[in-house]
């Protein structure tokens, strides 16, 4: 397996043992300031200082989805084209609300509008109201899984998504969000899906791909006001060493 890169935003990491026993590089970026939901431009030249010696091809913990942006930093060191897959209970292609910012709402459509490399894009399990907010014009260069489709099984458009290049590698991008509170605890609001559906579509992913390098966010550190709940700590711990062994398997 390619290497993994925990990067330690809120501390949450510290509360969890799901890493400890396994070969990891930890970043700790607790004392940065601009990084909370939006990046400054200082904050983001040094994060990018940061992570220049490691591999955009291997696992990267992201902490909450307040930083799922980093994922756009990490595809800007991709030096091969790929398609990104996300899964997220967002679209992340909202104009940022943050003064033109990078932002957790936005990297998705900055990576659209600025990064050549990444040729398609597929976003899985949004509702559909989210999708009806996003801009007609990103929409058309994006592959939408919906909620309500994913509930019932529809899968036919990811389907299409991952065999319409099979030699382009695929980077993957998991916001627990999309997945229900008893598989993730996150500080956003969750879908429904059971961690074993995100497996088999990942499985599906994977079936038609290689790999480009994979991301997960989704903790809860409460915005820093206090420890989330040990059952919180203790489910989010318990779907990371899941996620983690997964990826072993695929990387």
């Amino acid at each position: 397996m390619k290497e993994t890169v925990i990067m330690n935003f809120s501390g949450v990491y510290a509360e969890e043992d799901f890493y400890r026993d396994k070969e990891h590089i930890w970043i700790d970026f607790t004392r940065m300031q601009g990084v909370n939901c939006y990046c400054t431009q200082e904050a983001e030249e040094e994060i990018k200082r940061q992570i220049a010696g490691c591999s955009p091809l291997g696992l990267h913990f992201l902490d909450s989805g307040n930083y799922h942006y980093l994922s756009k930093f990490w595809l800007d060191k991709l030096e091969q084209p790929c398609d990104l897959l996300v899964f997220d209970q967002h679209t992340d292609m909202q104009e940022s609300a943050f003064f033109g910012l990078l932002s957790c709402g936005s990297w998705v459509k900055e990576v659209l509008d600025t990064n050549e490399k990444v040729r398609k894009i597929c976003i899985v399990g949004p509702p559909k109201k989210a999708f009806a907010e996003c801009a007609p014009e990103d929409l058309c260069r994006v592959t939408a899984l919906c909620a309500e489709d994913l509930k019932e099984g529809k899968t036919e458009t990811l389907e299409a998504f991952l065999r319409e290049d099979p030699q382009v590698p695929l980077y993957v991008s998991v916001d627990k969000d999309l997945l229900c509170r008893q598989e993730a605890r996150t500080n956003w609001d969750q879908g429904e899906t059971p961690l074993s559906q995100l497996f088999a579509l990942l499985d599906l992913a994977f079936s038609c791909r290689k790999s480009a390098g994979a991301d997960i966010c989704g903790e809860d550190p409460q915005d820093g006001s206090a420890l989330p709940k040990e059952e919180d700590l203790r489910i989010n711990e318990r779907t990371n060493q899941a996620l983690w062994e997964y990826f072993s398997e695929k990387f």
